[in-house]
């Protein structure tokens, strides 16, 4: 007796014995590993939820090591490039930074710089790059914009600074190149990445007519901040109910699972909403005969495995439509709007980096859309100063007051 079940990677092959089989790619060094496992289970649904322990056994263990070959003593930049990345990922770059980081240097970088020795590249080779990369197209035709090619300058300074260190070249050439000018543009509507209080209220009812899975993925989005790369590698143990947190350790691209972005495990409070949300996603994922238990992902796609970054594009258009909010939003938009929300509630900062995984105040600047409403409370506030201090007594100068306000005009 040998027959396939449902799910991917387990066989029947008696009664009540099932044969299980996984393998991995490990992105650093290309090569895979395989599992195979005969287990005895009573349902294939239960031999499912083993072979998702496997998965599990199989990410956790050591990666294979592989031997880098050593560089040569003036390596051209393409050859230092290739050597750097390598370096990079074992150090634990994001796959997803990695894709983008290879993108560019196939693209844009080494076909310009690639056949040239590291040492020659000079500071007026950097700025004629530089030149002919802000009169460059985009596939469609577009100008670049400045914001684009300062990105790719900022790729190439940490490669070569990177490459003065490690093959005592004297000087970086990219230490004095200037950035491009931000291009100055006439804003005619602000469409912020995130929503309301009001909006995020209207979302989630309309959310919650939604089929499937968008529903507690948004609730968990707006109310935990997280990226959508750990939402979708959420599993089951990563919930602590008797703690009231969830535990943030891993996060996902396009499959490739690995630590959160900033590398630093966090927690999110467990709120009353975000458990009656799991709840229901629990209760869909057993009427869909699906394993719940142990290691299991939360959020698992059809085939079991993980969610795309673009899985959500289509849901969140219907429930903005249902909840008719006039608003572009992505699934980053939650974690904008968590950010929005918390900041604009006074939540304490050090609380705030705690949750939402920010390294800096500047990184919470970055994601915070400060409204009208924000600054007329903070004009306003300005004003009450004002007229407060004109209806104070006289100051002398050496108080630090200005001069007497008494029988002058009232702001």
């Amino acid at each position: 007796m040998r027959r396939k079940t449902r799910f991917p990677g387990v066989v029947q092959i008696g009664p009540g014995l099932f044969e299980l089989r996984t393998q991995m790619r490990f992105p650093r060094s290309e090569r895979r590993r395989a599992i195979r496992r005969t287990v005895r289970a009573a349902t294939v649904e239960e031999a499912a939820s083993q072979l998702l322990d496997l998965r599990q056994e199989l990410r956790a263990g050591p990666a294979p090591v592989v031997r880098r070959p050593r560089l040569p003593a003036r390596p051209t930049l393409g050859v230092y490039a290739k050597s750097w990345l390598e370096r990079r990922l074992d150090r634990g770059m994001k796959p997803s930074t990695a894709a983008r980081v290879v993108q560019v240097l196939e693209q844009v970088i080494l076909p310009y710089f690639g056949s040239n020795r590291a040492d020659e590249i000079r500071k007026l080779d950097i700025e004629t790059w530089l030149g002919t990369a802000s009169r460059s197209r985009s596939p469609k035709g577009r100008p670049r914009a400045p914001e684009t090619v300062n990105g790719w300058l900022r790729l190439l300074r940490t490669l070569m600074r990177d490459a003065a260190s490690d093959l005592e070249i004297e000087h970086d050439p990219t230490a004095r190149v200037k950035a491009l000018p931000a291009r100055v543009t006439r804003v005619t509507e602000s469409r912020p990445n995130s929503l309301s209080s009001g909006e995020v209220r209207r979302f989630l009812d309309a959310a919650a007519k939604e089929p499937g899975d968008a529903y507690p993925i948004c609730v968990v989005g707006f109310l935990t901040g997280m990226r959508f790369g750990e939402i979708s590698a959420l599993e089951w143990h990563d919930v602590d109910e008797d703690e009231g947190l969830i535990r943030i350790r891993r996060s996902q691209w396009h499959g490739k699972v690995s630590a959160t972005k900033t590398g630093t495990p966090r927690s999110a409070a467990l709120h009353p909403l975000i458990i009656d949300a799991l709840r229901r996603q629990r209760r869909d994922l057993t009427e869909r005969s699906l394993p719940v238990i142990g290691s299991g992902l939360i959020f698992p796609g059809r085939k079991g495995g993980y969610h795309r970054p673009s899985y959500l594009d289509k849901p969140l258009n219907r429930i903005l439509k249902a909840a008719d909010i006039q608003k572009h939003l992505t699934a980053h938009g939650m974690r904008r709007t968590f950010n929005n929300l918390a900041r604009r509630a006074q939540v304490d900062r050090v609380v705030l980096h705690a949750t939402i995984g920010h390294s800096s105040d500047a990184m919470t600047e970055h994601y915070s859309f400060v409204d009208a409403e924000e600054k007329m409370r903070a004009v306003d506030a300005v004003v009450r100063m004002v007229q407060s201090d004109q209806r104070s007594p006289n100051r002398s100068p050496d108080s630090g007051g200005g001069p007497s306000t008494e029988g002058g005009p009232q702001a």
